[in-house]
């Protein structure tokens, strides 16, 4: 399968292999030892995701969409908007079915401490190295972030923007070795906070809104229905639920309702403005624009992928 997600990666992405594009703010500008580089992540659209490892630990920060994790030796997880996760070093990922969805993240690529203090560090080696071995306590687990991390996340990450079609001038990267101190700091002191989703207050509640709409998925579902059933005002609602997922809940059910249409797809049989209509999409044409924006194939190019895949399997 990974020969064909290689052939739809390289179609629209380049000359560098999968998750090891240069950083957009190199460890050599920011001189701090232990940060190897600073990468402004964002996609309007789904590209193909295959199995990868990096060299540094990787601190990735979730501004907006939902990315589902899998690893070789560990539960998959899922890191939506307002959370963090630590990825290790050479530990073996990609996204769940192969998919790199739509979405905006920052990533700090963190490598090892080592020698004396660089030029710029605002650490010693040793005080680094104990900040760093502390962020690697809660490995691959999402972890919420309060609004004065999200904060420093959000400024780092418009300066690592600002690198892609400029050179930083000396205060901007003054600015972006202090931000990325202060996140270190900050994210080695959220070691002790739970696990996704963080906050468990409401938790019941939006379980049992989220069981609604998968209840509901295949009818053509107006929010207001939602909010009628669960008895709460509409913002209050929608608050809880983009707390608790990341997401509102017409961008959940979106979401839920193309992994439906995956797993009929890849099922065979339904024709594609069947699995259309029983996943509660208005028509083939919305159906269609709809599953080519979350996973980069349109439905047919999908089934197809999916049946190749399954030969070349079945002949190895």
């Amino acid at each position: 399968m990974d020969y064909f997600l290689r052939i739809w990666y390289h179609r629209g992405m380049g000359k560098h292999a999968y998750g090891q594009q240069p950083p957009d703010i190199g460890g050599r500008d920011l001189g701090l030892g232990w940060l190897a580089g600073v990468r402004h992540l964002k996609s309007l659209s789904a590209t193909g995701s295959f199995w990868h490892r990096h060299r540094e630990i990787q601190l990735l920060y979730c501004f907006k969409g939902e990315f589902s994790y899998e690893f070789r030796s560990l539960p998959p997880e899922v890191l939506t908007a307002g959370h963090l996760i630590v990825i290790p070093a050479g530990m073996e990922h990609r996204h769940l079915q192969a998919i790199d969805p739509a979405g905006h993240r920052v990533e700090m690529l963190i490598g090892a401490v080592r020698g004396a203090p660089r030029r710029y560090s605002l650490f010693p080696p040793s005080v680094a190295a104990n900040l760093i071995a502390d962020i690697s306590g809660q490995i691959c687990t999402p972890v919420a972030c309060p609004r004065e991390l999200s904060a420093l996340f959000m400024e780092l990450d418009a300066l690592a923007e600002s690198a892609r079609s400029r050179s930083l001038p000396p205060n901007d990267l003054a600015l972006a070795r202090t931000l990325s101190c202060l996140i270190l700091q900050r994210c080695a002191a959220q070691r002790g906070a739970s696990a996704a989703p963080a906050h468990r207050d409401g938790a019941r509640l939006m379980d049992e809104a989220v069981a609604w709409l998968e209840t509901h998925y295949s009818e053509q579902i107006r929010m207001d229905r939602l909010v009628a059933y669960m008895g709460y005002s509409r913002s209050r609602l929608f608050d809880l639920f983009k707390k608790h997922t990341g997401l509102s809940p017409a961008d959940w059910l979106a979401r839920y309702r193309i992994r439906r249409a995956r797993d009929m797809l890849s099922a065979g049989g339904a024709s594609v403005s069947g699995v259309a209509k029983a996943c509660g999409f208005a028509s083939p044409q919305y159906f269609n624009a709809a599953f080519k924006r979350q996973t980069g194939l349109t439905p047919s190019s999908w089934r197809t992928r999916q049946r190749l895949a399954a030969q070349a399997a079945k002949a190895e």
